[in-house]
Formats: C-alpha cells, sequence, structure tokens
C-alpha cells in the first residue's frame, strides 16, 4: 500500500516578477541619504536572481551618487565593463567633503566621463562641510588632497562639460566659486539646460554684471544668495526665463570681492526688465523680511521692473522654513507684504507687451498664491485672513491658498 502512494511534491509559492519590481522601483528618493542607503539595498537586490538583476541595475544606476575621487574612477570602469550601463545612467550626484580640495571629483568628472553619459538628465553639486554631520563621513582620499577655499577648476573646464549635451537640470549647493564668470561659462556649457537651482553658492570675486547667454533657461531658484549674485544671475539667464524663484531677505557676503568699477545696476534690487517672458515668481519669505530695514523696498523695487504682460503673471508666497515661524508672526508678515502686493497692482505703470508696446493699464491677469501649513482646524481662519491682506486679488478672483493640514 504504501509503494502505491505518490512522494509529496513541496511547491514554493513565488510573488509574480511584476510584483517584486514595483517593490524595487520603491527604492527611488531625491534624499540624497535615502539615495546612499537604497544603493546598498539595490545592490542586494541585483544578486537575488537573475529576474531581478535587470530592474536594480537599472534603478541602482538611474540615480548614482559619487562621494570622492576613487568613487567617481570606479564608477568610470564599471561603465567601461559594461556598457549597456551607460543608457541607465539619468542622474548623477557628487557630495562630500572633497569637493573644496585638490582632490574635487568635479574637477575631473567631464574627462573620467566623457562619452559615458549619453542619457545624463541632472547634475547636482553638493559641497558638505567638515561641521555637517548629517552625511556619512568616508574615509580620507590622501594626504595629498589639500583644502581649498573654493572649487578648483580647469580654465577648459567649461569645455568638457559641454560634452553632455542632455543636462537639463543643475543643482549646485553649498558651492564657492572663485568668479562668479566662472560659474556663467558653467552653465552657458550645458547646451540642453533648462533648470538651475542655487542654493548658498558663493563666489570669491563677483565680476561685472554677465550679458545675457542662457536663452534657452526656463526656471531660476536662488536661495540665499547675495543680492549682487541674484542680480547678476538674473540679467545673465533672464531672455527665456518662465519662472524665479528667490528667497528673501537676501543674503549678505560680507567676504566677497567687488570690482574696483563695476557696472551699472539697479540699485534697489533685482532688475527684471530682461525677463521678456517671465510670468512666475516664487518668493520663500525668511522671518526677518520686515525686521531687515531693506526687503520691503527691493520686493517693491523688483516688481516695479516687471513690465512683460503675459496673460496670467503669477506670484507665490511661502514661510521658509516654517519652523522658524509661528501663526502670528506669518500672518502679520502677510498684512505688510500685500500692502506691497495691492500697490502693485493697482499703482504700477502701464506693462510693456511681448512687442514691447505699452499695454493698457491693468492689461494681463496677476494672481497671489499663499502656501499655507497649519492644523486643519485653522484652514478657515487662513482664508479670512488673507482675503483681508489682498482685498484686490480676493475681489478679482485672483487669490488662491494652497492649504496643507499638519499632520
Amino acid at each position: 500500500m504504501d509503494g502505491d502512494l505518490a512522494p509529496a511534491r513541496h511547491t514554493i509559492s513565488r510573488f509574480p516578477v511584476e510584483v517584486c519590481e514595483n517593490i524595487i522601483d520603491l527604492l527611488y528618493s531625491v534624499d540624497v541619504k535615502d539615495q546612499v542607503e537604497h544603493s546598498r539595498a539595490l545592490h542586494h537586490c541585483a544578486l537575488v536572481c537573475r529576474a531581478w538583476r535587470v530592474r536594480s541595475q537599472r534603478n541602482l544606476f538611474y540615480s548614482v551618487v559619487l562621494h570622492d575621487l576613487p568613487a567617481l574612477h570606479r564608477f568610470a570602469a564599471v561603465l567601461d565593463n559594461g556598457p549597456h550601463l551607460r543608457d541607465y545612467v539619468h542622474e548623477v550626484t557628487l557630495i562630500g567633503r572633497t569637493l573644496h580640495t585638490t582632490a574635487s571629483p568635479l574637477s575631473v568628472f567631464p574627462v573620467v566621463l566623457h562619452g559615458k553619459l549619453p542619457r545624463l538628465e541632472e547634475l547636482t553639486i553638493n559641497h558638505v562641510r567638515e561641521d555637517e554631520s548629517w552625511y556619512p563621513r568616508t574615509p580620507v582620499v590622501s594626504e595629498m588632497a589639500k583644502p581649498l577655499q573654493y572649487l578648483p577648476l580647469h580654465p577648459r573646464f567649461p569645455h568638457f562639460l559641454s560634452a553632455f549635451k542632455n543636462v537639463a537640470r543643475l543643482f549646485v549647493i553649498k558651492v564657492t566659486f572663485l568668479h562668479l564668470n566662472d560659474f556663467v561659462r558653467i552653465v552657458n556649457a550645458l547646451p540642453a539646460l533648462q533648470m538651475l537651482y542655487c542654493h548658498h553658492v558663493r563666489w570669491r570675486t563677483l565680476g561685472p554684471l554677465p550679458v545675457s547667454t542662457r536663452p534657452n533657461l526656463d526656471e531660476l531658484q536662488l536661495f540665499d544668495v547675495d543680492i549682487h549674485c541674484v542680480q547678476r544671475l538674473v540679467s545673465a539667464c533672464g531672455p527665456r526665463l518662465r519662472t524665479l524663484t528667490v528667497s528673501m531677505p537676501f543674503f549678505h557676503d560680507a567676504e566677497m570681492l567687488h570690482p574696483v568699477n563695476p557696472t551699472t545696476e539697479h540699485t534697489m534690487g533685482i532688475d527684471l526688465s530682461l525677463c521678456s517672458t517671465l510670468d512666475r515668481s516664487y518668493i520663500w519669505l525668511g522671518a526677518e523680511f520686515v525686521s531687515d530695514g531693506k526687503s520691503l523696498d527691493i520686493l517693491r523695487a523688483m516688481l516695479d521692473t516687471w513690465q512683460y504682460v503675459a496673460p496670467l503673471r503669477q506670484i507665490a508666497l511661502a514661510a521658509v522654513p516654517q519652523s522658524d515661524f509661528t501663526r502670528q508672526c506669518f500672518a502679520d508678515l502677510l498684512v505688510t507684504v500685500g500692502r506691497v502686493l495691492e500697490d502693485w497692482l493697482r499703482g504700477s505703470p502701464a506693462p510693456l507687451n511681448a512687442d514691447g508696446e505699452d499695454g493698457k493699464q491693468g492689461s494681463g491677469r496677476r494672481r497671489i498664491v499663499v502656501y499655507t501649513y497649519d492644523w486643519e482646524v485653522w484652514q478657515t481662519w487662513w482664508w479670512t485672513h488673507l482675503r483681508g491682506c489682498f482685498p484686490t486679488f480676493a475681489k478679482s478672483g485672483e487669490l488662491w491658498m494652497s492649504y496643507e493640514p499638519r499632520k
């Protein structure tokens, strides 16, 4: 009887490959700390089985983080050994404490990876200071890596960088350049660049106002940047700019060297008259916006130079960082800013249309969007308060509130 029984088969329950691939796809984040952790997980996923390897490799190489010079050379060697991986790379982040040293990975980046990143769309340069603990420390590269006060770049660096013809987004964070013109040449070297993001970027030497050099740049974001540098970047990038984001009050760099005979510039702040296609401006308000005694006049002067008449010109306001504000502090700030924007709506001179001709007073709609973050029970209170701050905009239906409830 026992011999008549067929042996039991132990079947292994398996998830469909598509389910596993969806889980692998979740290992992507715009946060660089998460990217470092996720890269380890993706390495392990690639070793599980052949079915997981392709999706894991694709995600692992989609966004690459390089923290020093040896990592850059290892990455180049991997691409040499596996040329099929080159098409997977869309984003590269150069981050770490060696950017401002003689062993900076950025200095040789365009040479080492020349012709190896045909689909690169986004480049991030993020300098981590020695006193910052949020980013993991790496072994010392070499005793020859001498610290510098700025990013060491060869004069022909922009020429080599121009080989990356598909880079559309450039993020530059906490980096110091020797000359502002060096940075402008880097921006100008990327032919497909559409968005430029600068956060706490400094220049040792300012230089004169540059000529307009970026006709294709669509979006410019400047946070904690010296006002003179903001002026020059807007001047260089303005002709086709659609969106401008700035944080106010502007950062003042007391260590930056100014030219002996600077080119004449807008004395009160940012001149938007060169921005002939600008239709959106995001203004991130700091807690010292009113107390610094200058920002209100700078904002008023900047709006007076916004002459281009788009079908709709939109200004967005937000408190940044939110942790610096109490509810009443932001509410009081909006009362003050509201007076400036109401005057801009009612009393600004007749703007120019796209052909440079005088437009009718008030031609083109103007909208205010205010970003608020508070408990849900306060939403009605905020809307009532905003209507009092911007009565003319509210009456015309051009006052909007973007409300994010606290959790």
